[in-house]
C-alpha cells in the first residue's frame, strides 16, 4: 500500500500552490538535505577571487536570456555573484578581474574603511563627472583588489558602482553574510551563539536561529530588451525600459522552489524555498520533535523599487535592517513582526521565522474530522495537491494512477511579492517574485528535522 499525508492548502492559494509543486519534481517531494536548500557559501573565505563573466540564464516560459555575473574557481558563470560568508573581524580580500569590454568596479554599502589595491575606494571623477563609484577593473582584463574588515555582522550586498543602473541589471550584484563572533577566554575570536548553541544573526541572543534553516531571497527584476541589446552591442533607449521577469536569486517562479544546483539551472544554483519543521504547542509530546528556534531569512532588494515580501498566512519578526540589529542586550527589544517584509531599494532586512502549531492537531492524538472531497472531485477541481482539509492532512491510499504525493505531510505556504505585477512572468500569472515556505509535521519520521 503505497501512504501518503495528502497535502492541505488553503482553499484560495489551492491552484497556484499547486501549479508551483507540481512543477518543481525534487524540491517539493523529497526529504531535503543541507546541500539542497539553504544560503550557498562561497568556499575560501575571507579571502576570495572572482571574476566578471557572461552567460545565459532560463526562465519557465521558456525564454533564454544573455546575462553578466560572476565566476570563481569552483563555480562558472552564476546568478546572482556567490554568497561571501565571514565572520566578524575578518580581513576581507576581493580580486575582482573584468573579463567585459567594458569598466566595471565593486562597491560594499555597509562596509567602512574599503581599500582598493591598497587606496582608499572613493567615487572616479573624470571631466568633473562621477564616471564610477570605486576605482574600476578596466574592460577586458583589468583587475582591482578590494579589502575591509567586516566589523559588524549582518546581511550586507556588493554589487557593481560603474554604470549601476545597467550593470546591476545585467547581473553584477551578489550578498555579504557577516556572522558574529565572541572572544573566547584565550582571546580567540568564536562564532556567537545562545546558551543552547543556536547560532545567533548578531550579537543578541534573541537573534539566534535553528541550525541549518538560514535563507536567502535576493530580489531582483530584467527587461529582457535590455540583455538583448547588450548581447547584441546595441545602444538602448532607457526610455523604453520595462521590467518584464522578477527573480528571487536569479530565478522565476516556479523555478525558484527548484533546490540549489539544480541541474536544469547550470547558472542559476541558488534556490529560495524557506524549509521549516512545525513548532507544537508547550506541554505536548511532540514539542521535541520540532524546531526549537525561528528560521532565519535574509533579504536584499537590488531593484530601483521597493518590496514587500508577503510570506502567506504568517507574520515574520524583523531583527536587522541594513546590517544594523534591532536587538541589543543593553536595549529593549525594537523587533517587530510584519505581514509584509518591507525592503527598500538597495537595502537589506533580516527576519526570523517560525510556524506553530497552535491547535495542537495531530491525526491520531487530537484528530479534527474534515470532510474530504471525493478524489475524483479533487483531480478535477483543485488537483491531487489539495484535500480540501485547513489541517496538516491525514494518512491513506493514493489515488489510482498517482505515485506519489507529498512524502512526509509537508504543508506549503506561498511566499511572494506583495505587488502581484511582480508575481509573474512576462505579464503571465502566476511566476516572479513568489516562492513556497514548506512546513514539515513535528511527528514525520520521513522528513526528520535537520
Amino acid at each position: 500500500m503505497n501512504l501518503t499525508r495528502i497535502t492541505a492548502f488553503t482553499a484560495g492559494l489551492a491552484c497556484v500552490a499547486a501549479a508551483l509543486v507540481s512543477t518543481s519534481v525534487g524540491s517539493a517531494s523529497a526529504a531535503p538535505t543541507a546541500s539542497s536548500e539553504g544560503i550557498l557559501c562561497q568556499p575560501g573565505g575571507p579571502t576570495f577571487t572572482m571574476s566578471t563573466a557572461t552567460g545565459h540564464i532560463s526562465m519557465p516560459d521558456g525564454n533564454v536570456l544573455f546575462s553578466w555575473g560572476f565566476s570563481t574557481d569552483t563555480h562558472g558563470f552564476e546568478l546572482p555573484g556567490p554568497a561571501l560568508c565571514v565572520n566578524q573581524g575578518d580581513n576581507v580580500t576581493i580580486t575582482l578581474t573584468n573579463t567585459l569590454d567594458e569598466d566595471t568596479s565593486l562597491v560594499f554599502p555597509g562596509q567602512s574603511g574599503v581599500l582598493a589595491d591598497g587606496q582608499p575606494s572613493l567615487p572616479v571623477v573624470n571631466a568633473g563627472k562621477v564616471t564610477s563609484l570605486a576605482p574600476v577593473a578596466t574592460k577586458n582584463g583589468g583587475s582591482v583588489t578590494y579589502q575591509f574588515v567586516a566589523d559588524a555582522p549582518g546581511t550586507y550586498l556588493y554589487q557593481s558602482g560603474t554604470d549601476p543602473a545597467k550593470q546591476v541589471e545585467m547581473g553584477l550584484y551578489g550578498a555579504i553574510i557577516v556572522r558574529p563572533t565572541t572572544k573566547d577566554a584565550a582571546g580567540i575570536p568564536q562564532l556567537t551563539k545562545d546558551a543552547n548553541g543556536n547560532p545567533q544573526a548578531y550579537g543578541d541572543p534573541r537573534t539566534a536561529y535553528q541550525p541549518t534553516r538560514e535563507f536567502l531571497h535576493i530580489l531582483s527584476q530584467v527587461d529582457p530588451k535590455l540583455h538583448l541589446a547588450v548581447e547584441q552591442k546595441k545602444p538602448f533607449d532607457w526610455s523604453s525600459y520595462s521590467a518584464k521577469y522578477f527573480l528571487i536569486n536569479g530565478r522565476s517562479a516556479p523555478d525558484s522552489v527548484s533546490p540549489n544546483n539544480a541541474s536544469w539551472l547550470p547558472s542559476q544554483p541558488q534556490g529560495s524555498m524557506v524549509h521549516v519543521t512545525e513548532q507544537v504547542q508547550p506541554g505536548v509530546a511532540r514539542t521535541a520533535l520540532g524546531d526549537k528556534m525561528p528560521a532565519l531569512v535574509r533579504y536584499i532588494n537590488v531593484m530601483p523599487t521597493d518590496a514587500a515580501f508577503h510570506p502567506h498566512g504568517n507574520t515574520e519578526r524583523v531583527i536587522a535592517e541594513d546590517g544594523a540589529s534591532l536587538d541589543n542586550a543593553t536595549l529593549p527589544d525594537s523587533s517587530y513582526g510584519k505581514f509584509l517584509v518591507d525592503v527598500g531599494s538597495n537595502r537589506t532586512v533580516d527576519a526570523l521565522f517560525a510556524w506553530t502549531n497552535v491547535e495542537n492537531y495531530d491525526p491520531v492524538a487530537n484528530p479534527v474530522p474534515v470532510q474530504i472531497a471525493p478524489f475524483q472531485d479533487v483531480l478535477t477541481s483543485a488537483s491531487t495537491w489539495y484535500a480540501m482539509s485547513p489541517y496538516l492532512g491525514q494518512t491513506g491510499e493514493l489515488p489510482a494512477g498517482i505515485a506519489s504525493m507529498n512524502v512526509c505531510g509537508e504543508y506549503y505556504h506561498m511566499a511572494h511579492n506583495h505587488a502581484l505585477q511582480f508575481a509573474t512572468n512576462y505579464g503571465a500569472s502566476f511566476g516572479g517574485q513568489m516562492t513556497l515556505i514548506r512546513i514539515d509535521p513535528a511527528d514525520s519520521l520521513l522528513c526528520p528535522a535537520s
